[in-house]
């Protein structure tokens, strides 16, 4: 999803995750730049598009780093998972879809890569050998933990997107 700045991607990449919850989708990760002040934003933003079903008790939208105690009655809601592009965090959330809620696993997860081109595009070269950073290597992991997953890389400057190693 490519969009200039502050040309309403975020209302975009939130109407994709209203549509993919009516499409049976169980779980909408959003990764976002690792910084406190853009998570507080994406998850205020977040609660107040679908305050609604919120209240309705139709779906749970948490931090991943104050994820509380989830019951099978709320693991069976639509849930929204705001997670920061740090290693901590991002190590938070691959335990809750490994040991914490293993039934994580089994459903229709989006994941949403706002600010795309920061810190999950990543990689180094060793003597001529290209490993994917930390972070990329989670975002990879995540995916792997759920099979019946899609990806959506959300930017405004898509050049670091082309410059990805095969």
């Amino acid at each position: 999803l490519l969009g200039k700045v502050q040309s309403g991607k975020t209302r975009a990449f939130l109407g994709i995750i209203a549509r993919a919850f009516d499409r049976g989708y169980d779980v909408a990760v959003i990764l976002t730049k690792g910084t406190k002040s853009l998570a507080r934003q994406t998850l205020s933003r977040v609660r107040t598009d679908f305050a609604e079903f919120i209240r309705s008790d139709l779906v749970q939208v948490y931090d991943i780093m104050s994820l509380p105690q989830l019951t099978q009655y709320e693991l069976g809601q639509k849930l929204v998972l705001v997670v920061k592009k740090e290693d901590d965090n991002l190590k938070r959330l691959l335990t809750a879809f490994e040991e914490t809620y293993p039934s994580l696993r089994t459903k229709k997860v989006l994941v949403i890569d706002d600010e795309a081109d920061l810190a999950s595009v990543s990689f180094s070269r060793r003597d001529g050998v290209v490993q994917p950073g930390k972070v990329s290597s989670q975002i990879d992991e995540l995916r792997e933990l759920a099979p019946d997953s899609d990806f959506l890389q959300v930017t405004a400057t898509p050049y670091s997107l082309y410059l990805q190693p095969e």
